[in-house]
């Protein structure tokens, strides 16, 4: 490891390599310092880049991306641009891959040509498809399903589906299209995301935690009603006003069959408390959950009491 050349200097020693290490520092990064490569944010990345054009041709529309080639390269389309496909499988389908890359013949590596290329790499046709692999230092935009009926783009049973990732700035929040690639990157602690649902997320222990409200329910013990849950990150909230059907009067923690949710259970280290009374304080009770969901109701409460319930913990 060295200090590298900076960027720009008077010395103008920096070369190549010295530029993308310093160019690494305004791109978002994870955990282990991996870059995240993928096309910038834009009304148009968000509602897809590629799509059919003439013939068998796909059109690329303008984009600004960062690629990884022994550091981040930016490239640039500034306009929309072709490529071609070819004739559609004899039998079955195939899986076309579209890909761009800034190519490069100096060591280490070893392209045939230097310079910008938008690239279609061929499947195999098959009746189950699979999609080929992304050329090294090659960022993959889209792919596409041609069935053997195709003469066209947009012939029948041809399907694009945009698989671009998209990059951020150093520090920004981060965006993912699905849940599966947002679990593939490694955050560092605190780093935020949101995925294109607008779920949002941030890294705590190494784990992504929801960030974004999301509601369930529990069933209240001797009533025909349920108590609404809410969780907010680690933090579960209950609230309900409700009825009970059944009279009870539990002096001591009695086991119920009603059971909290999976994803609302208290941690192993705590437990859930939720209190209900009434205006008169002749209905009053603690519900107690523990992490395997399981409730014990201690109190009393009688039929036809509007009892408000209330609580908050800490969930793994």
């Amino acid at each position: 490891m060295t200090l590298r050349n900076g960027f720009p200097a008077v010395s103008d020693a920096a070369d190549q390599f010295d530029i993308r290490a310093a160019l690494r520092a305004t791109t978002a990064q994870d955990a282990n310092g991996n870059i995240k490569t993928g096309v910038s944010i834009t009304a148009k990345s968000l509602t897809g880049l590629v799509t059919a054009g003439n013939g068998m041709n796909s059109d690329i529309a303008a984009f600004d991306a960062v690629t990884n080639r022994y550091g981040p390269v930016w490239l640039s389309n500034d306009g929309t641009i072709s490529v071609k496909h070819a004739a559609a499988p004899s039998a079955n389908s195939r899986i076309d891959l579209i890909c761009i890359k800034q190519n490069e013949t100096a060591s280490p590596a070893s392209d045939p040509t230097d310079g910008p290329e938008a690239i279609i790499v061929t499947g195999t046709p098959a009746v189950d498809p699979v999609t080929p692999a992304t050329p090294e230092g090659a960022l993959a935009l889209a792919r596409v399903t041609i069935p053997s009926t195709a003469t066209s783009m947009t012939s029948t049973g041809v399907i694009y589906e945009q698989m671009y990732p998209f990059t951020a700035s150093a520090g920004a929040d981060l965006l993912f299209r699905s849940e599966t690639e947002k679990d593939a990157w490694t955050p560092w602690e605190g780093q935020k995301c949101r995925l294109l649902d607008g779920n949002e997320y941030q890294a705590k222990s190494g784990v992504w935690v929801s960030l974004t409200p999301v509601t369930g329910r529990v069933k209240m013990p001797y009533s025909d009603r349920y108590i609404t849950l809410v969780r907010v990150g680690r933090i579960v909230t209950a609230c309900a006003y409700i009825t009970l059907t059944s009279n009870f009067n539990q002096v001591g923690n009695v086991s119920v069959n009603e059971t909290i949710p999976e994803g609302f259970r208290p941690s192993g280290d705590s437990r859930a408390v939720m209190r209900g009374t009434d205006n008169s304080g002749a209905t009053s009770f603690y519900l107690y959950g523990t992490a395997d969901g399981k409730m014990v109701l201690n109190g009393t409460g009688y039929t036809s009491r509007f009892v408000g319930i209330s609580g908050c913990w800490i969930t793994e």
